[in-house]
C-alpha cells in the first residue's frame, strides 16, 4: 500500500507545526508582521498545551505513518493491483483541503520513512497458551469497571505513579476517564447516581478494512459536546436541547437532514427547518452554503456562545470543545455467535482545541503543500508530552490508553499515541479530521435513530453502505484490495467472498448488501485466533513495533518502500461520498 498514507500524512501537522515551532521559539525577537500562514501557525501552537511544544525522542521517526502504508499494492510487475489506499487518501470535500489522491499511485514518502520498522506484522510474538475457556474468560473479565462499580482507570488516574506523572507535579493533566459505558434507551450515557455524563453512543458503519472486527477488534464511539450545547438558556441542564443540538450538528457533519420530535422553534430561536419561519420543525434541515438572513445556529445556553471561538453549524465542522471517545474491544463468543467483549485493548480518546474556519484549514494545506514540495524528506514534528497527548495539527488533541502486560489500562506513551495522529492528522477522506461521525447510520431507518451502543445490538442485519455511483461501498473496497484486509491475510472473508480467479462470489455480495455482519463478523474459530494473538502483543508490550493482528495467511507487506515509486496503481479511484439531496428548503 506504500504511500497509502504518506503524503496525506505529511501534510496533515508535520511542515505547518514545524514552521510553528520555529515561530514559537523566536521569542521576542524582532520581526517583520506576521503573514497569515505565520499567524495560523502560532494560533495552532498556542492552542496545545506549554509542555507539548517540545519534540519528543522517538525509536520510530514515522511513528504517525501506519503500517497500512507498506502494503504490497501489487502482486508482481503487470499483475493484479491491491488498492486499499483509496479508502483513506481521495479527492476531499471541503473543510477538507488535504488533496491526496495521488498518494494511490506514487511512493512520496522521505527517506528516512521508506524502512517499515512495524516488524510484529511479519515476526509476531507467539500466540499465547491458553485453553478456549480460560481465553474468554480473560476477555469478559472487565478491566475498565472494578468490583465495586468505579472505574480503574480513574482511580489509578487520581494519584498517578511516576512513569505517568511526565511533569512529575503529583497530577495527572490529560483526560481522566468518566464514561461509565451505560447508555439509556437513546444512547445518553449515565453513572451510578443516574446522572448524565454528557457522553452519547452512536452506531456507525465500521470503516473499510482493519476497522472491521473480522480482522482484530470490536469498537464502539461516543461523543461528547461541551456542557453549554447541554443547557437551556437559562443554564439549567436539558436532554431536549442537548438532542436538538447533537441533530444540527448531525445535519452539519454528515451534510443531510435530520428528523426531530415536534419542536418548537420559537422557543429556540432557530429556525431549524430552514421554511424562513419560526414554527413547528420536525427536521433540521442541511442547507447549504448558509442561507442568507435565515435564524439557525445551536440553541439554548450554546446560542449566546462566540462564534467566531467557539464555532457554528458550518458543513463538516465540529465546534470547539467536541469530544470524542473510542474503546477497541476482545471479540467474545457465546452461544455460537460472535460479539462484543467487555474487556478494552485500548481507549482512545480526542477532544477539538481550536476552532479553525474553511479559509483557515485552506491556507494549512495550500501553505504545507508548497512546502512537501520544497523539502520531500522532513519528516512531521510530532509535539506531545505523555499526559495531554498528541496535537494533529488541524484543532485536536488526541491521547490513549491501551493494555499493560497484566491487561490494565495504561497511559500510551508519545510514540504509542504518535501513531494516532497518522490517520487524523490529514488525509483526503476525513471529516475535520474524524472518521465515525459522519458515518452515522441514519435515523430515518437505522434502530433508535442510529443513538445506541453496539452492546445492546450488534452488527446484524444493517445493510451495506452505498456509494454515490450506486455500488456497495464494502463490497467496492473488497474488488478494489481483493482481499478481506490490508495484508491479504484474512483467509475466512477470501474464502466467502472470492472465487478462484480472484472476482467477487455474486451470491456473498448479494447478502452483503442485506447484511453487513456477513463480511464484518469473524466464525468464532477466527474470533479466538484473534484474541490470542493480541493477547501475545499485549504481553510482550512492543507496540512500537505495531499492534495490527493478522490470522491466516501470511501478510503482504514490504520491507522498504521505493521513494518517489510506482505503486502499479495507474488511476486513483473516485471518493464515494454524496452530495446532500435537494430538498423543498433549498
Amino acid at each position: 500500500m506504500g504511500r497509502r498514507r504518506a503524503t496525506g500524512v505529511v501534510l496533515g501537522v508535520g511542515l505547518l507545526v514545524v514552521g510553528a515551532a520555529l515561530v514559537w521559539r523566536s521569542g521576542g525577537a524582532r520581526r517583520p508582521a506576521p503573514t497569515p500562514v505565520v499567524q495560523m501557525r502560532e494560533a495552532l501552537v498556542a492552542s496545545l498545551p506549554t509542555d507539548t511544544r517540545e519534540p519528543p525522542r522517538l525509536s520510530n521517526p514515522a511513528a504517525y505513518l501506519p503500517a497500512q502504508c507498506y502494503a504490497v499494492t501489487q502482486d508482481s510487475p503487470g499483475g493484479r493491483t491491491r488498492n486499499g489506499c483509496f479508502a483513506c487518501h481521495q479527492t476531499p470535500r471541503a473543510p477538507n483541503f488535504v488533496e491526496d489522491a495521488e498518494v494511490q499511485t506514487v511512493l512520496s514518502v522521505a527517506r528516512s520513512a521508506e524502512e517499515n520498522r512495524w516488524t510484529n506484522l511479519v515476526q509476531p510474538p507467539p500466540p499465547v497458551e491458553l485453553s478456549d475457556d480460560e481465553l474468554l474468560a480473560w476477555v469478559r473479565s472487565n478491566n475498565y469497571v472494578d468490583e465495586r462499580g468505579g472505574l480503574r482507570l480513574a482511580a489509578a488516574l487520581a494519584h498517578p505513579p511516576a512513569a505517568w506523572d511526565g511533569n512529575g507535579d503529583g497530577q495527572w493533566g490529560g483526560y481522566t476517564p468518566d464514561c461509565w459505558f451505560e447508555p439509556d434507551s437513546e444512547g445518553f450515557d449515565h453513572s451510578p447516581d443516574g446522572a448524565m455524563t454528557g457522553w452519547r453512543a452512536f452506531a456507525y458503519a465500521p470503516f473499510p478494512g482493519m476497522f472491521w472486527p473480522t480482522n482484530g477488534s470490536a469498537g464502539d464511539v461516543f461523543i461528547r459536546l461541551p456542557a453549554a450545547y447541554r443547557r437551556d438558556s437559562t443554564g439549567r441542564e436539558s436532554k431536549a436541547v442537548y438532542r436538538v443540538n447533537l441533530a444540527i450538528l448531525e445535519a452539519s457533519i454528515r451534510r443531510v437532514d435530520v428528523p426531530l420530535p415536534s419542536t418548537d422553534e420559537r422557543e429556540l430561536g432557530s429556525d431549524l427547518d430552514g421554511d424562513g419561519v419560526l414554527g413547528s420543525a420536525t427536521r433540521v434541515a442541511f442547507v447549504w452554503p448558509p442561507k442568507p438572513g435565515r435564524l439557525f445556529g445551536y440553541v439554548g445556553q450554546a446560542a449566546g456562545l462566540d462564534r467566531a471561538r467557539e464555532g457554528w453549524p458550518a458543513a463538516g465542522l465540529f465546534p470547539r470543545g467536541t469530544e470524542f471517545l473510542h474503546s477497541l474491544r476482545y471479540l467474545d463468543v457465546e452461544g455460537g455467535q460472535v460479539r462484543m467483549a467487555a474487556r478494552m485493548k485500548e481507549l482512545r480518546y480526542m477532544r477539538k482545541t481550536r476552532w479553525l474556519t474553511y479559509s483557515d484549514l485552506q491556507l494549512a494545506a495550500e501553505a504545507e503543500a508548497r512546502e512537501k514540495m520544497k523539502q520531500p524528506d522532513t519528516l512531521k514534528l510530532v509535539l506531545a508530552d505523555v499526559e495531554r497527548g498528541v496535537g494533529t495539527g488541524t484543532g485536536w488533541l488526541m491521547q490513549g490508553f491501551i493494555e499493560d502486560a497484566r491487561g490494565e489500562l495504561r497511559p500510551q506513551n508519545v510514540e504509542e499515541t504518535a501513531a494516532c495522529i497518522g490517520c487524523h492528522g490529514g488525509v483526503g477522506a476525513t471529516t475535520d479530521s474524524t472518521f465515525s461521525f459522519a458515518r452515522k447510520l441514519d435515523p430515518g431507518s437505522a434502530w433508535q435513530e442510529g443513538w445506541y451502543h453496539w452492546g445492546r445490538r450488534g452488527l446484524k442485519g444493517i445493510p451495506e453502505p452505498r456509494r454515490a455511483d450506486g455500488q456497495g461501498e464494502y463490497a467496492h473496497w473488497l474488488a478494489q484490495v481483493g482481499a478481506g484486509d490490508d495484508y491479504g491475510s484474512n483467509d475466512e472473508v477470501q474464502a466467502r467472498f472470492f472465487r478462484r480467479d480472484g472476482t467477487l462470489r455474486p451470491d456473498a455480495v448479494k447478502a452483503l448488501t442485506k447484511d453487513i455482519s456477513v463480511l464484518l463478523v469473524p466464525s468464532p474459530r477466527r474470533a479466538l485466533l484473534l484474541d490470542r494473538a493480541t493477547l501475545a502483543l499485549v504481553k510482550a508490550q512492543r507496540f512500537e513495533r505495531g499492534r495490527d493482528v493478522v490470522v491466516g495467511a501470511p501478510p503482504k507487506v514490504r520491507a522498504r518502500l521505493e521513494q518517489d515509486g510506482a505503486t502499479g496503481i495507474d488511476e486513483p479511484v473516485l471518493p464515494g461520498w454524496v452530495s446532500p439531496a435537494k430538498t423543498a428548503a433549498r
